[in-house]
Formats: C-alpha cells, structure tokens, sequence
C-alpha cells in the first residue's frame, strides 16, 4: 500500500503551526441520526460523519456509492460499475445489517435487506449522515453496523432560486438536474428533477458477451412544508426513482432489469408545553424490481414499507433532555413465487436520556421491538463521556442490536431457510474527539461480536446452488482515525480504518478473514481556492480481500487517485471538471466484475444566489 505511505507524507506536511494559524472559526454540524434530535457532531458519543451539499459539488461525486466510500469504515462490493449492484458495508458487517432512511422513512428491499444505492440520485440530495456503530438501541431491527440518513433538497433562503446543471464524462454519460427552491415567509418548498445515463462499460469479465451493459434513471423529488406558529408546523417530501440496467447472461439476449424507488412522508411537529415537542411522521417506502431475459419478464418483486414514529423530546433543563418514542414497521412482499403476500408487524418501544454533570456526559437508551414473526427483543446503549476541554472529549460506549432475516433468507425457493434465527450483536465502543492546533481529529476504536450472522453459501465446492445459513458467531474489532481541517482558502480531511472481520465458528474456516472485507481503508483528499479558481485531489485505497470463507481466493489491494479543477464565472455560474482513477488502476471489489478505468467528466452549474 505505497500510496498510503505517501499519503501519510501529504498530511504531515499540512499538519503545520503555519497551517493552523490560517484556520477559520466553524459553526458547530449538527446531526439527528446518532441521538434521533439536533445534537452537536463534536459532542456527540458515536462516530458520525455529515456531508453537505457543497461538500458533494466541490469533491464533484458522481454516485451515492462514490460519496460513502470516501467516508471512515465503509467498504464498497459493486458489480459492474455505474448503476450495477452495489453493497455497502459499515465496519466489516453485512451490507443489509445497515440502516437506510430517505428523510425519516427506512428504504431498501424487504427480500434483499438491503437498498439499492447504485439507483439512488446523487443530484436530488442536501446532506448525507452516516452513525457507524449499533444504533438498535432508538431505530430498531437492521442498524448492526450503522445507519445512513440521505436527506433531500430543501429551500432555506427566501426568493425564488432556480438551479440546474449539465454534465457529460466517459463511456457517453449525460447527467442532468434542474430545480427551483422557494421560501416565503413561514413556507417552503423544492422540487428537483434529475437523470443519469451511461453506455457503461463490459461489467463481466468471464461472459462469453462482449458488449457494454448500460444504465440509465430518472428521478423527481419534491419537498415542503409551513410553520403555522411558533408552536405547529407540518412538512412534506416525494421521492421517485426510475432506472434500467443491463447485464451480461450467457443464457440470455439483451437481458437487463428495472428498477423503481419511491418514498413517502409527512411530518407534523407541535410544542405541547416549552418543555415538550412532539412529532409524528407517517411514510412509505416501496421497492420494486423486475427482471428481463429474451424480451420477456423472468421475475418480479414488490415491496413496501408502511411506518408510523411518535416521537416526544423532553427538555427538563439545559442539561437534561428525555427521548420518549414509538414506532411501527409493517414489511410487505408481492412477486411471483413463494414469498408472494408474505408480510410482518414490528412495533417498537424506546426511551432514551441525554445529560451533562459538569465535565461528565451520559447517554442511555433502551428499546423493545415486538416483531409479529420473531418475537420480542430489548436492546440497549449505554455512553459515557468526559470533556477533559474544549478541544478534547474521551467517550466509552456499550450497545446491542439485532437483525431478522430478510424474505429471501427464509421463504426464497432457491436456498432460503424458514427456521433462521435472527441476528444479534455486541459492540465496544472508544473513542476520543477533539481539536490540535486547529485541526479536527477523531479516533476510535470498536470492538463487535455478532452471533448467528446470516451468510449465503454454495452448497458444495464450485456449486450454483447456494442457501442461506448462519455463522456460529463473527468478531468485528477495529481502529477508525480521522483528521480534517478548514484553511483560509485550504480544506483537508484524511481518514484511516484498520478491521479485522473474523469468523469465529466451529467449522473449518473458523478464523478466516470473512469474505469481501478489507481489512484496511484509506481516503485522502485536499482543495485549494483561488481567487475564481478551485483545485483539489483525492485518493482511495483498499487493502486486498478474500472471495470465499476459506480465504483460498483473493482480490488484490488497490489504489485510485482523482484530480478535480472548477472556474467560477461568477458567484452562480461555474464549470467544473474532473479526471478519476487518473492512473487507470485495473481492480475489482467483486470477483468476476470490472471497475472503470480513467474516465473524465465536464460539469455545468448554475444556483441562484
């Protein structure tokens, strides 16, 4: 890993006493994923990252994969490139042990487990946040390895403010978004249309096809609401998402698949009392995919997730607030096989208290799901901090979480399982968080036992028969740094993350590495502003992994560097460009699967200011 090396060599030189005496006061980022309300990132007792919109232009991301695998302890799996499957896993856990929501709503499929981030459109989002580590304990089933919240575009000026940009890159792709942002008084609303479309590249390397395998999507979201008082308000927001994939099949013609995502919610909060703030928020998520082979339909798959929060903030003084909430869940799956109709109930119960004795910070909280098919389960976290200043915080965290089996674990007729057990873990968590002369730094390390983990495997050597069965137990401990800094006309951010995800069953491949995680990840990225001018680069590296559970087959360690270069026009108009994998490194993070080479991209952008 020499661009590691290298890379440590470009942060110690920015590391500097000059450097820090060119820094700028921040306003403090706020997050309501870790603790379910506003709460500041630096005082917060979990490890959480929070990207902004003008984070996600500047650094030019082109997909929701490219931005989440930039972040501490996130590891991509995709299949193909651009718009072709993708897994994302937090901390070496399964890619469906990680919660999504859209705005509130959880998303992702209920036969899978897991959400289609390949689909999900980059153009249509405000602020992304990421909590690594259990957070069981106020979301419920699915958040063993960590939540991921995507929140949509939202008007926060008043005016009427158009934006749009244009872009065209390699393998003939066209991106496009346009929208308008409007605020007025106490009301607000944006709508946003978005699309995305790719020749692609050959996704498969062993098929006997040669050609590429495209992908296109559309999107729309819109987003609104209006504060009534200074004690009600009421907000809305829509998401729709269309796409279609091809992919290589030796037994096929022209196979390819399409996809739909939509999301549904409204929100009402109401101040009971000065003390008291409730919310409620009803939603709906759908999933829906449907294969094609020879011009005909081979499957299809519907799912949907209704919801219902009540969620009751309690502020008994500055110093201590309680979190009182209720959720319910119902899962829903139509196809045209045996999971057809197949449906469940979850209600969870949860409290949850945040308070400060001086220097001391403590955070509890409890929670009871009651899953119709799996029973009760009670998970808890218990944090406690101590604020040795105000440039350095230590924390200690204890928490549990739980996972059920997806659809497809249990009732799929090609290997799925019906007396699977439901997932369960425990996580160790140390961290520190402060400033040294004015550069941010976090480090932590985590410590996670998870039993019965839930893996699909070929029922012999080399077989297409595959099903579902359970890991006796798998050990997940590991070390996360990150460091970043804002400059006068500088910003910085590095990330590092040792994990060392071990099977600790009783079979033959207990102490193997489990299969298609990395045990070392590494992101560094610096841009510099001139004048109308802004500069920047990156880098991305992964260390090798292993593709079976015998540890018999590897993919190689990697590393890819991008440089990026934008002029601004004027404070509303800026073209922007950009060279990734600029070294044209060939690697895959899924066995059998290309990943693009160099490719570049020309961007468009107008915002009214």
């Amino acid at each position: 890993m020499n661009s590691i090396r290298f890379s440590f060599f470009v942060v110690a030189f920015v590391m500097t006493p000059l450097s820090a005496a060119m820094a700028l006061e921040q306003l403090p980022t706020i997050t309501v994923t870790a603790n379910r309300t506003p709460f500041d990132v630096e005082k917060t007792m979990a490890s959480v990252s929070v990207i902004e919109r003008d984070e996600i232009e500047t650094k030019q991301y082109q997909s929701v994969p490219e931005l989440l695998s930039r972040l501490p302890g996130i590891s991509i799996t995709n299949s193909g490139g651009v718009g072709q499957p993708t897994g994302v896993s937090i901390r070496g856990t399964n890619s469906n042990a990680v919660l999504v929501l859209i705005d509130g709503q959880r998303l992702g499929s209920a036969t899978l487990g897991q959400t289609a981030f390949e689909h999900l459109p980059i153009d249509q989002i405000e602020r992304v946040e990421v909590v690594r580590g259990p957070r069981s304990s106020l979301y419920g089933a699915d958040a063993i390895g960590g939540v991921i919240q995507i929140f949509t575009r939202k008007a926060s000026e008043d005016g009427v403010k158009p934006f749009v940009s244009i872009g065209y890159g390699s393998h003939e792709s066209y991106q496009a978004n346009a929208g308008v942002h409007i605020k007025q008084g106490n009301s607000w609303g944006t709508l946003s249309v978005a699309g995305n479309k790719t020749q692609g590249i050959d996704a498969t390397l062993a098929s006997t096809e040669t050609d590429r395998d495209g992908h296109e999507d559309y999107s729309a979201s819109l987003k609104a609401g209006h504060r009534f008082n200074d004690k009600l308000s009421v907000d809305a927001n829509v998401l729709h998402v269309k796409g279609k994939t091809e992919y290589d099949n030796s037994f096929s013609t022209d196979p390819y698949n399409r996809t739909e995502q939509n999301v549904y919610g409204l929100g009402l909060n109401y101040s009971v009392l000065d003390m008291w703030d409730a919310q409620f928020k009803l939603g709906r998520s759908e999933d829906r995919s449907q294969t094609f082979s020879d011009k005909k339909s081979t499957s299809k798959y519907n799912t949907t997730k209704d919801t219902f929060s009540w969620l009751n903030t309690l502020r008994i003084t500055p110093d201590h607030q309680v979190l009182v909430g209720f959720d319910y869940l119902n899962d829903k799956v139509t196809s045209k096989d045996e999971i057809d109709g197949k449906q469940r109930d979850n209600y969870g119960y949860f409290a949850q208290y945040l308070g400060q004795f001086g220097q001391f910070n403590l955070q509890t909280s409890l929670r009871l799901d009651d899953n119709e098919q799996f029973g009760n389960h009670t998970t808890g976290n218990v944090s406690v901090g101590y604020q040795f200043s105000d440039a350095l915080m230590a924390y200690a965290s204890y928490g549990t979480a739980f996972k059920t089996p997806t659809f497809n674990d249990l009732y799929s007729p090609y290997g799925g399982v019906i007396t699977l057990d439901p997932e369960s873990s425990k996580n160790y968590e140390l961290g520190f968080k402060g400033q040294v002369q004015k550069i941010d730094w976090s480090l932590t390390g985590f410590y996670n036992e998870i039993e019965d983990l839930i893996v699909w495997r070929p029922d012999s050597p080399g077989s297409y028969n595959w099903y579902a069965s359970q890991v006796d137990q798998a050990r997940i401990r590991g070390v996360e740094l990150n460091l970043g800094q804002t400059l006068d006309q500088f910003t910085w951010n590095m990330n590092y993350t040792y994990q060392d995800p071990e099977n600790r069953s009783s079979g033959e491949d207990r102490g193997k590495q489990i299969n298609y995680r990395a045990k070392q990840l590494f992101n560094l990225s610096a841009d510099y502003r001139i004048d109308d001018w802004s500069l920047g680069g990156s880098v991305h590296a992964e260390d090798q992994r292993y593709t079976n559970s015998m540890n018999t087959g590897r993919l190689a360690g990697f590393a890819t560097a991008d440089v990026r270069v934008g002029y601004h026009v004027n404070p509303e108009f800026s073209i922007q460009a950009k060279l990734a994998n600029m070294f044209d490194a060939q690697y895959q993070t899924n066995e059998g699967y290309r990943q693009d080479g160099r490719t570049a991209w020309v961007t468009l952008r107008y915002a009214m200011k």
